[in-house]
């Protein structure tokens, strides 16, 4: 049991989205993640770790230059980076969430909890950028803040 039953049961649906630990996948599990879900969003994909049928539309992606592709009805998600992270000027953070948001049509945003805890104790200074950013997305009208379900159910256009 892979843990779909128990989901299924529990009332939450079956994930769509599969979000690659440490932004790296294998060949093999390309393959077999792109089998199961409707989406994947990873930092990047690396041409060597791509499985060889999947080039010619990695070789679209990569003429085009365009953040996000697709194969076998699977789309491939990927982000900017980290932006919001204790590893990054807080003075800065906000503006450049808006640049990246404006220079693409989809934007998957990273954040990692942990960072806003170090040792435990909530970084409040943190904190209150990822509210700020939060309200520059819910109230900036031309910007709609969407979820990977959105995606995976091919309500959104990705590119």
């Amino acid at each position: 049991n892979d843990g779909r039953e128990l989901r299924k049961s529990d009332g939450l649906g079956a994930p769509k989205t599969f979000v690659a630990p440490y932004d790296k996948l294998s060949r093999e599990s390309l393959r077999e993640t792109a089998k199961q879900f409707s989406v994947i969003s990873t930092g990047w994909f690396e041409l060597r770790r791509l499985p060889l049928t999947w080039l010619p539309n990695y070789a679209r992606k990569k003429f085009f230059n365009t953040p996000h592709w697709q194969i076998n009805g699977t789309k491939l998600l990927s982000h900017p980076g980290c932006l919001l992270s204790c590893h990054r000027p807080r003075e800065t953070m906000l503006q450049n969430v808006k640049e990246t948001v404006f220079s693409r049509r989809t934007t998957v945003l990273v954040t990692h909890w942990w960072e806003y805890f170090p040792n435990g104790q909530p970084d409040e200074q943190f904190i209150s950028v990822l509210h700020e950013v939060a309200g520059w997305l819910a109230n900036e009208a031309d910007v709609k803040v969407i979820s990977f379900d959105d995606i995976a159910n091919g309500n959104f256009q990705i590119n």
